[in-house]
């Protein structure tokens, strides 16, 4: 089990574990005429606000996966799990992100599942640069406990609700670590995860005066 994980949420299973692509973090320059931002993690990891400020940064679109599903299907996402299950629902996802990366030039605000299937982590890696949104088990549980809006974020589990981040984080947190190009720590205020990003895109310098951000950054 890697320090990373275990500091932030107690975790049982220790054959937990994450693996790295060759030459993952050897990426081409970006451009978004070559190129989609995709936003990873948890829900409640602030994956559509950020996205939004992101995408009015650079003057271009932003997407979100939920959202994207919910229009196609003309239900609520907790709606569909109810009829169709979650399998149902992800199967939509994946259509949904297909269509997102069809094209670049956008910033992409996924959902907090996304990464459980190969096959979108393998889209993300092909067609854009993933940031990951790493938040402690208690920031999420808070964000959660004050804006539930159970019809676009249903239970999960049936677990209560910090025992449900918790078991939800310790399966996909290997799979966000596996997937990202770069992690950003989401307790950050949104003007400071946007120009985290520009400056990991290298649209923006970095002010090294600044040394406590530089220390939080990563």
């Amino acid at each position: 089990m890697t320090t990373f994980i275990k500091k932030k949420v107690e975790i049982e299973d220790e054959g937990v574990s994450m693996t790295f692509r060759p030459g993952q973090f050897k990426r081409a320059p970006f451009s978004l005429r070559e190129k989609n931002i995709y936003l990873l993690g948890l829900r409640a990891s602030g994956k559509t606000t950020v996205g939004r400020a992101l995408a009015r940064a650079l003057d271009c679109a932003c997407v979100d996966t939920d959202a994207m599903v919910v229009e196609a299907a003309g239900r609520s996402i907790e709606a569909i799990v109810a009829g169709e299950g979650w399998d149902g629902f992800r199967r939509l996802e994946s259509e949904a992100l297909a269509r997102a990366a069809a094209l670049p030039g956008k910033v992409v605000a996924t959902g907090g599942g996304i990464v459980l299937d190969p096959a979108n982590r393998d889209l993300m890696y092909r067609t854009g640069v993933s940031f990951y949104l790493a938040a402690d088990a208690a920031l999420l549980v808070g964000r959660l406990a004050r804006d539930p809006n159970a019809a676009q974020r249903p239970a999960l589990t049936p677990l209560e609700l910090h025992d449900e981040v918790a078991a939800v984080m310790s399966e996909r947190e290997p799979l966000y670590m596996a997937s990202m190009d770069h992690m950003l720590q989401a307790h950050r205020s949104v003007e400071e995860l946007v120009d985290d990003i520009l400056v990991a895109l290298g649209l923006k310098d970095w002010d090294f005066s600044e040394k406590e951000r530089v220390l939080d950054r990563y």
